[in-house]
C-alpha cells in the first residue's frame, strides 16, 4: 500500500491535489505524475516492467503505486500508452520494450472511409482484452492507494481519429475532406465517452487525457473548435463523479482558450507554453499543470537544472507541477526526485 503522508496542516497528497484542481488554496503546490510515468528505474524497484505491464493488471497496479514511494510523485497513474483505445478500435498495436510505449502499426480505415462505423456496447467495451486489464489494475491501484490520488489515462478523439485513418490523412481531410473528419472523430468521441461511463464507476479520483493531435503545431485555433472542442466536450461529458484533466503537447499559450472550452478542471501543458502568459490567460477558470521540461531538463539536465525550472512553473503560478509530458523511460531518479523536493521544501506560505 502507498505510504500515506500529512504535513503539519494536516492535508493529505489526496486532498492537496484535489483541492489545487479545483484553484483552492493549498499549503503548496502538488507535484503529480500527470502524464506517463514508467522509467526503467522504477520498473527495476517495482519489479513490473514494460512491456508486460501493459497486458499484466497485478504488474500495472505495482508500478503505478510505485512511483510515489520511489520517485516521490504524489499520485498514482496508468495506464502507459496512447493506443489502448485505438486497438479496441481495431488497429494493430506493437506493444514495446522497457523502454518504448506501445505504437499503432496499422490504419484500418485507411483505405475505407466509407466504412459503416459501429460502436461497440458496453458490455463489449470491458471485455476488450488490454480494457479489462485496465478496469482490473485501477480498482486494485484505488484500493491500495491510501491517501495517494489516483489517476487512469485516456487518448482523446482527435488523436484516435488519426490512428484509425492515419493522422496525416486526418490533417489532410481538414482541408479537403471535413465530413470524413467529422465522421472518425465523432466516432471515436462516441466510444471515449461510453469508456469514461465505465471508468467513472470505478471511484479514481481523476481521468487524464491526452490530446496531442490537436496540438497548436497541427490545428490552428478556429480548426480546434471546429474538430476537436466539440467532440472533447461529448467524450468528457458522460463523467459525473470523477475530476477531468486535459493535456495537449506542443506550444499552447495562445490556444488555452480553446482547452478550457473543453470542460476540463485541470489544463496539462508543456514547457514550450510561457508559463507566466498562460497563468495570466487561465486567470482561475481552470487548474494550471506543468510544465517542467521532459527532454532538458528531466532527461538531459541536472537535479539544478531541474530546480531552477521548477521554480519557474511555481513563480509563475502553476496550481499543480508535473512534468510537462509524459515521462521518457530513461530519465534518472535523481531528477525527478529534485523536482517533487524542490516543491516539497519551499518556504512555508505567509498567512
Amino acid at each position: 500500500m502507498a505510504t500515506e503522508e500529512r504535513n503539519d496542516n494536516g492535508m493529505t497528497p489526496r486532498e492537496r491535489l484535489l483541492r489545487a484542481l479545483a484553484c483552492k488554496d493549498v499549503d503548496r503546490p502538488p507535484v503529480a505524475g500527470m502524464t506517463t510515468t514508467g522509467t526503467t528505474q522504477l520498473m527495476d524497484y517495482a519489479g513490473a516492467a514494460w512491456p508486460e505491464v501493459h497486458t499484466d493488471a497485478a504488474k500495472m497496479t505495482k508500478l503505478a503505486l510505485a512511483a510515489y514511494p520511489y520517485l516521490g510523485l504524489e499520485s498514482a497513474r496508468l495506464p502507459y500508452c496512447l493506443s489502448y483505445e485505438a486497438e479496441a478500435l481495431g488497429c494493430k498495436v506493437d506493444l514495446g520494450t522497457k523502454t518504448s510505449t506501445p505504437m499503432v502499426k496499422s490504419n484500418p480505415y485507411i483505405n475505407d472511409l466509407d466504412a459503416d462505423l459501429i460502436l461497440p456496447k458496453p458490455a463489449e467495451i470491458v471485455e476488450i482484452p488490454r480494457n479489462k486489464v485496465i478496469l482490473e489494475a485501477a480498482k486494485g491501484m484505488k484500493e491500495n492507494a491510501g491517501d495517494i490520488p489516483t489517476i487512469v489515462g485516456v487518448t482523446g478523439p482527435f488523436t484516435i481519429a488519426g490512428h484509425l485513418i492515419g493522422t496525416e490523412n486526418l490533417l489532410l481531410g481538414v482541408m479537403t475532406e471535413p465530413e470524413v473528419v467529422h465522421k472518425f472523430v465523432k466516432y471515436a468521441a462516441d466510444y471515449v465517452r461510453e469508456w469514461l461511463k465505465i471508468v467513472d464507476k470505478l471511484g479514481v479520483d481523476l481521468i487524464q487525457m491526452s490530446e496531442p493531435s490537436a496540438s497548436w503545431d497541427m490545428l490552428s485555433a478556429e480548426m480546434f473548435d471546429e474538430y476537436a472542442a466539440p467532440y472533447l466536450r461529448h467524450a468528457l461529458g458522460g463523467m459525473e463523479n470523477t475530476k477531468k484533466v486535459l493535456h495537449i503537447c506542443g506550444n499552447m499559450t495562445e490556444m488555452l482558450d480553446q482547452m478550457i472550452s473543453s470542460g476540463a478542471d485541470g489544463l496539462s501543458i508543456e514547457e514550450k507554453s510561457d508559463p507566466y502568459k498562460s497563468v495570466k490567460k487561465v486567470d482561475g477558470r481552470a487548474s494550471l499543470i506543468g510544465n517542467v521540461g521532459v527532454v532538458h531538463p528531466l532527461l538531459q539536465g541536472t537535479p539544478e537544472d531541474v530546480r531552477k525550472m521548477t521554480l519557474r512553473s511555481v513563480d509563475a503560478g502553476f496550481n499543480i507541477i508535473s512534468a510537462g509530458c509524459g515521462l521518457s523511460a530513461l530519465i534518472d531518479r535523481e531528477n525527478i526526485r529534485a523536482m517533487v523536493e524542490t516543491v516539497q521544501n519551499l518556504p512555508p506560505k505567509r498567512k
